[in-house]
């Protein structure tokens, strides 16, 4: 049995059947049928090529004019110098004795094992030359760059290397004395050429 809803749904549907069939035979559908097409027109625009014509010669460059260089300065002596007497005195200067050359001992003087890892991973090479004193007892004061390898981790690292290497103190008459040193610290990848 259907319900009043259903009854009620199948109604509408039926005269919407039967209204759409009644058009449809009326001629309705027909008018629209029957309507004259409109004419579509297209036009076809040929392709424009890109001109294929040369780019222009390069402008003519002038050579620049070559450098100007002054003549020398020519002095001619008119005269003949007068007779000059040259006083020669000599006189002692107290010359201070030698001092040998310290000598590094212990490990080799070298900051390899200090080498940054950043700068490392990085590529980072290059000599840093450092100055600093040889105390009497042969350790190392004062560090300071003199020349930078171009990398401040670099410089840093020689910094903090160099402090810790050791010398045999210069000698001077006898007895060790403090000097002032230069060396260089080199940091190169190994297998770099």
């Amino acid at each position: 049995m259907l319900s009043p809803t259903r009854l009620t749904a199948l109604g509408a549907s039926a005269a919407l059947v039967i209204g759409f069939g009644w058009a449809l035979s009326t001629g309705l559908a027909q008018t629209l049928i029957e309507k004259p097409l409109e004419e579509l027109k297209a036009e076809v625009l040929p392709e424009k090529l890109p001109d294929k014509t040369p780019p222009p010669p390069p402008p003519e460059l002038k050579a620049p004019p070559p450098p100007y260089v002054p003549p020398p300065d020519i002095v001619i002596q008119t005269e003949a110098p007068a007779n000059t007497t040259a006083i020669t005195t000599q006189s002692k200067v107290a010359t201070a004795p030698a001092i040998s050359s310290p000598a590094s001992i212990g490990r080799p003087h070298s900051c390899m094992q200090d080498y940054p890892a950043i700068s490392q991973r990085l590529g980072e090479e290059g000599t840093v030359t450092m100055k600093f004193t040889i105390t009497p007892d042969g350790s190392v004061e004062n560090p300071q760059v003199v020349k930078s390898s171009g990398s401040e981790r670099l410089d840093q690292a020689a910094l903090e290397c160099v402090p810790g290497w050791r010398y045999k103190p210069a000698i001077q008459e006898g007895h060790p004395v403090s000097v002032s040193w230069q060396a260089q610290v080199v940091f190169k990848l190994q297998g770099a050429r």
